[in-house]
């Protein structure tokens, strides 16, 4: 949808008659993607997810290695086992898969919604110094998102990232 309004405004820019003079106009560009991976605030972010998130990895790492330790005893020693004892291990074995998956999927959901929450804030970070700059600069137009193609000569993004650090 993004996508969509940004290449309407800049189709309705394009096409709109310009009343400056071609030679006055300045226009940058920031590559958004390039932005992010090297914004200090994205690597903060990414720095705070990895440690509220790494003690519940750990723990499902933990917790797959012991029922994989528990399957193969359980293997090894079904042979010597009776069969309501072999079903009553193969019953606590896969409600403990099942308990495993849930706490899987928990940790991805849950890491997702945090992982958005800190994009949005450092998204919101990048927009404001992007306009920051451009009016400092005096640009008329600076293109952040949904562009194809930019030449050099008018990417600003080792600025804005300066003005990040």
């Amino acid at each position: 949808m993004k996508k969509l309004i940004a290449s309407i405004v800049l189709g309705a820019i394009l096409t709109a008659p310009i009343a400056v003079n071609a030679e006055d106009t300045k226009i940058g560009f920031v590559n958004g993607t390039r932005l992010v991976e090297e914004s200090p605030q994205a690597k903060a972010a990414a720095e705070r997810i990895k440690k509220e998130f790494d003690p519940r990895q750990q723990e499902i790492i933990n917790a797959q290695k012991q029922l994989r330790d528990r399957e193969e005893r359980f293997l090894k020693d079904s042979a010597f086992m009776s069969t309501a004892e072999k079903q009553k291990k193969e019953r606590e074995i896969v409600s403990a898969q099942r308990e495993l998956r849930l706490k899987e999927t928990e940790l991805r959901e849950d890491f997702t919604i945090r992982r958005n929450q800190e994009m949005a804030k450092v998204w919101e970070v990048l927009r404001e110094t992007i306009q920051t700059y451009g009016k400092d600069q005096s640009f008329d137009l600076i293109l952040f998102e949904g562009v194809s193609y930019a030449s050099e000569r008018v990417d600003v993004t080792d600025d804005v990232l300066k003005r990040l650090k």
